[in-house]
């Protein structure tokens, strides 16, 4: 289905990449520390053209791969 038909349809559509700054404001960080964790290998980039981009996907994997916060683990804990 085209882009338009779906934006007709109330669909949201997730973009595949993200430019350097709209891939750092999705996760809450800033470009510099993007860059940082580019550099590291932490979070993967591509070139495109002029432009580095980061899909969707490797920003979900960064995330899933972070490790819980202290108070996500004690609300854990007390469920159990």
């Amino acid at each position: 289905m085209p882009a338009e038909a779906q934006r007709r349809r109330g669909m949201v559509l997730v973009p595949l990449a993200y430019r350097i700054e709209d891939a750092a404001a999705a996760i809450g960080i800033g470009r510099s520390t993007l860059f940082e964790y580019i550099k590291e290998g932490r979070i993967p980039s591509r070139k495109i053209g002029n432009s580095t981009v980061i899909r969707h996907r490797d920003l979900e994997a960064f995330l899933d791969a972070a490790p819980l916060s202290a108070a996500t683990k004690d609300a854990q804990r007390s469920i159990s």
